[in-house]
């Protein structure tokens, strides 16, 4: 059967169903691709390995970017969050939430590390 469209964000679906939301998120994991958006919410599924995806080059890509304009990133929420209380002067927040052993400690330092770049 042939390929399906993956969706970087679930919001744009066509069709909303659990099944169908599973079933990008497995396509996407296949690929390697383990960010994706839900909205403004960033869904991460743990590949238990380290991907080249955090480098210089990532931290210079999603530098100063809207969300959505680039491919899910855990950076482009960084930067996101960064430039807003530049802008508004206000204090922001990142809600990072998960099981036991999901990543949440690996998803705060690559949050730190893109903000202190």
């Amino acid at each position: 059967q042939p390929q399906q469209k993956d969706y970087n964000d679930l919001c744009s679906l066509p069709d909303l169903n659990e099944k169908t939301l599973l079933e990008n998120l497995r396509n996407r994991f296949k690929q390697e691709k383990i960010y994706t958006y839900v909205g403004s919410i960033l869904i991460v599924i743990n590949p238990f390995k380290f991907l080249p995806i955090y480098n210089p080059k990532y931290v210079k890509m999603y530098d100063n970017h809207q969300l959505g304009k680039l491919e899910p990133h855990i950076y482009a929420v960084a930067d996101v969050a960064y430039h807003a209380m530049l802008q508004q002067r206000k204090n922001q927040c990142i809600v990072i939430s998960g099981e036991s052993g999901s990543g949440k400690t690996q998803s705060t330092n690559f949050l730190i590390h893109h903000l202190t770049a």
